[in-house]
């Protein structure tokens, strides 16, 4: 069984939407199958080292998708290019499995090849460019307003912030598949059950941060200037915060500040 397998159900259903819209349902079929044993073979180059702490040794990924038609790799391209960085982050991330620094994923197309897809592991991150220095934004914070957690108040000092009902998931086989950072207690009242296990997570995006639902039950609104905006179940960009915005969690509800 996938050490990843609920959170893939949750990234399969953003891609397989995506594709279908952009491609139509029958490429949208094959894109997902290259998407599916993309993650699975990367999910095998995790490592458990001592304590039980997961770790993906590789700065650098190059995936290398196959075909021989132009047309079909410029398809490759498009539906492969932007996402697949950001699918398998939020993969390796959302099981707890520590990233190094400057951890990337490059997209590539080829004519030839053994298979529909090659993957190149590297032990060097991609050189970059030193951008010009900026002063540093301000790290944001969520506030408990209602429903009851461990403390009042949570940093966003981490690229991925996971909300939910419970501090930790697994699988049929006791696995951890997800950590929750901010959690509300397991039937302390009746906002908290409204709250799913795995509810949400605010993901740091360059300077800013994205509010994104994973599939909860009773889903996931913010409210802004006297207007409610639902952020779609499943969708992987979410929904940008703003200071003052309240983040409606069911009926629990928290309140995201950057000063």
């Amino acid at each position: 069984m996938s050490l990843f397998s609920e959170i893939e159900k949750t990234i399969e259903r953003g891609f397989r939407h995506w594709t279908e819209r952009m491609f139509g349902p029958a490429d949208s079929n094959e894109l997902l199958l290259v998407h599916r044993g993309i993650l699975e073979e990367i999910e095998s180059k995790v490592q458990v080292v001592a304590r039980g702490r997961r770790i993906f040794p590789f700065p650098r990924v190059v995936v290398t998708l196959v075909a021989a038609e132009s047309e079909r790799r410029t398809l490759l391209q498009a539906a492969f290019g932007e996402r697949l960085g950001d699918d398998v982050r939020e993969a390796l991330e959302g099981s707890a499995c520590e990233l190094p620094r400057g951890f990337s994923v490059e997209v590539r197309t080829a004519e030839t090849g053994l298979r529909a897809f090659e993957i190149e592991y590297l032990a060097e991150p991609a050189k970059t460019v030193e951008p010009v220095a900026a002063a540093p934004a301000a790290e944001g914070r969520l506030i408990v307003v209602k429903g009851k957690t461990d403390r009042g108040e949570y940093s966003l000092g981490r690229s991925r912030t996971n909300i939910g009902r419970m501090p930790e998931l697994t699988d049929a086989d006791h696995r951890i598949i997800r950590r929750n950072d901010v959690v509300f207690e397991e039937g302390a009242d009746e906002a908290n059950a409204t709250v799913s296990r795995k509810h949400a997570h605010v993901r740091l995006d360059g300077a800013d941060y994205r509010l994104c639902d994973d599939g909860s039950e009773f889903g996931t609104r913010v409210f802004r200037d006297g207007r409610s905006i639902e952020v779609p179940s499943g969708d992987r960009r979410g929904e940008k915060l703003r200071a003052g915005d309240e983040i409606y969690l069911g009926r629990a509800c928290l309140r995201f500040e950057r000063e």
